[in-house]
């Protein structure tokens, strides 16, 4: 299985497969063999105490060893194709966390700018796609943890950007 986890700005490819009696993740390149718990989690040994408070549809709150975590979800296999335009997000009972450099969104990770979907003036919600970057061969929907309007676009297509590189600030 193949998801997309975006938490506030931090965007997450994860890769999880079945061993034995429990999982094998990859989590942005990086291995790790998970268990299932009655509490949670078990990673390495160490558990996590993990309790699902919401879950609607994408949007998922849950309570990770006493700290809410908001993230969105997307289950890249059974995602139907759409136009990156179109994309529209189901948002949790409470916003998703919003964290970062002020308003300005960050490069979640290095990679290439494929499409930017925004321009300057323009109205973003919170979800709205802002542009496609394409890392680990993998392209990635970044979505504005901000509502406002497009003060600076700071990337083009084509253009390489490293991790916490700024790409677009919103007033």
């Amino acid at each position: 299985m193949r998801l997309q986890i975006t938490v506030g700005k931090n965007l997450y490819q994860v890769q999880m497969e079945r061993a034995g009696e429990g999982y094998h993740v990859t989590v942005n390149g990086k291995p790790f063999d998970v268990k299932i718990v009655p509490e949670g989690f078990s990673v390495g040994g160490k558990i996590h105490n993990v309790k699902i408070n919401t879950n609607q549809g994408d949007a998922v709150r849950a309570d990770v060893d006493g700290k809410i975590i908001e993230a969105l979800i997307l289950d890249i296999a059974k995602a139907p194709a759409k136009k990156a335009e179109d994309v529209a997000v189901k948002k949790a009972s409470e916003p998703i966390a919003r964290t970062g450099h002020g308003k300005t969104l960050m490069a979640p990770m290095p990679g290439k700018i494929v499409k930017v979907l925004v321009s300057v003036g323009q109205k973003v919600k919170v979800g709205d796609v802002v542009l496609i970057l394409e890392a680990m061969k993998m392209e990635n929907e970044i979505r504005s943890p901000y509502e406002g309007k497009v003060k600076e676009v700071r990337v083009s297509a084509g253009a390489g950007v490293a991790a916490e590189e700024p790409l677009v600030t919103m007033e």
